[in-house]
């Protein structure tokens, strides 16, 4: 292979690890399960718009899954605009890359039924869910790799 494709693709393959790093690490920092801060003339006000757990239970027919985090338990109900994402690792569990090895996750859409009992998800929220053991206007169930 021509050296200026070897260069082109490593440059590519750097570009896009940059671009992954910064998604994950902003995307974290604004969605964490501590909550949101920010000053209006008169303090500070929080607000919590997700929270991670495991999956402790599914209802598929009434449409929400049961989410158990540190704090509790929160039921978690998925209306017809929320999104439903697997994250899915690009190589088997038995067979991992060596250490040191950077992957993007890949994003596949599912359905409610495709969730199981013990499922590590991460959920976000349109409004503050602080105090609330029923959260509505889910934007987002996504189970993590």
């Amino acid at each position: 292979m021509p050296r200026n494709k070897i260069i082109i693709i490593l440059v590519i393959l750097v570009l896009i690890s940059v671009m992954v790093f910064c998604f994950f690490f902003f995307k974290k920092e604004k969605a964490g399960f501590e909550g949101e801060s920010f000053t209006t003339g008169e303090g500070v006000i929080t607000e919590t718009l997700s929270l991670a757990g495991k999956v402790s239970s599914i209802d598929i027919e009434n449409g929400f899954l049961t989410i158990k985090t540190a704090n509790g338990e929160f039921k978690v109900i998925v209306s017809e605009t929320t999104k439903l994402i697997k994250l899915e690792a690009p190589f088997s569990p038995d067979n991992s890359p060596p250490a040191g090895t950077e992957f993007v996750p890949e994003k596949k859409e599912i359905i409610l039924s495709d969730f199981k009992e013990g499922d590590e998800v991460l959920v976000i929220s349109q409004e503050d869910i602080s105090g609330k053991n029923e959260i509505n206007n889910v934007n987002l169930v996504q189970i993590l790799p």
